[in-house]
């Protein structure tokens, strides 16, 4: 009888340890291999696939690179949607508002690949609407993504525009959690516009934020793969790949399956050390009473 909770539980942990642990334990043991993924001969190499990943100059530009991804996004993401959804929140019985919450979720919607091939289009250097739209303007015909500076700009703002709505419909959510009786006293006793929002509605959406702080590191460096993937591959000159793009090439491009897996036991304690900080620093601060 008291088996019974166990094996209730038992098929979901039994899929989350084979299709999660399992793989990150496997992967471990790869990074210590050497092994070109189609060879039945694997050569066990230590530490040194770790030694060739910590003195590889190009480890360090995208190091750089999804430091930089990181350091432009993550504000972004989560401060200019709530920006908006307090525009919006006014207006939350209003007919317009779903239009709004429509137009503003639907880059979110659709799938990365597919508004990657539109804005591909849209940046074309010779036919694209954006490219048009400049010579119009009596400005030159710009190459978008082979200039290091202007492509690495224009993934970024690829992916600020592709995330943006997903945390705007969970700020929106958490306001319309807000309770009315606290609003109503906090009008009373003249709190207004921004001193409304300063004091009352963010400290009530510590939690929101925390969450939002925590899941938008992870999406940003992982969403914003396929992006590379279509718009740059990674260049010009390797200048725009993050951490995850760098892991595929050397995994799945050039088949070097246990430096691509030392690759991603280095990015796994970077983005589980990101979170712990974020824990440690903003995790205190939030009460869920």
């Amino acid at each position: 009888m008291h088996l019974a909770p166990y094996l209730y539980v038992a098929p979901l942990l039994a899929f989350i340890g084979l299709f999660i642990y399992w793989p990150m334990v496997y992967s471990l043991f790869l990074s210590l291999m050497d092994w070109n993924l189609v060879s039945p001969d694997i050569a066990f190499v230590g530490l040194g696939n770790f030694r060739k990943l910590f003195t590889s100059r190009e480890f360090l530009i995208v190091i750089r690179n999804t430091a930089i991804y990181l350091a432009i996004l993550v504000p972004f993401l989560v401060v200019a949607p709530l920006l908006i959804a307090e525009l919006l929140w006014p207006i939350r019985r209003s007919r317009l508002q779903p239009i709004y919450r429509g137009v503003l979720f639907a880059p979110t919607a659709v799938a990365a690949v597919v508004s990657s091939v539109v804005w591909l289009w849209i940046l074309d250097p010779l036919q694209g609407v954006l490219t048009g739209l400049v010579l119009q303007l009596g400005g030159p015909r710009i190459d978008w993504l082979t200039q290091p500076v202007l492509a690495f700009a224009c993934v970024t703002a690829v992916s600020a525009w592709k995330l943006f709505g997903f945390n705007l419909l969970i700020y929106l959510a958490a306001l319309e959690a807000i309770p009315e009786p606290i609003l109503e006293a906090a009008t009373l006793d003249g709190a207004q516009g921004w001193q409304q929002f300063r004091h009352i509605r963010v400290p009530l959406l510590a939690p929101t934020l925390f969450f939002t702080c925590v899941t938008t590191v992870i999406f940003v460096s992982d969403d914003i793969f396929q992006i590379l993937q279509v718009l740059t591959r990674g260049g010009p000159f390797g200048q725009t790949q993050n951490i995850l793009y760098f892991l595929y090439q050397w995994a799945f491009r050039y088949f070097q399956v246990g430096y691509g897996s030392a690759i991603a036991v280095v990015t796994f304690a970077v983005v589980m050390a990101l979170t712990w900080l974020q824990f440690r620093t903003l995790g205190r601060r939030v009460r869920h009473d």
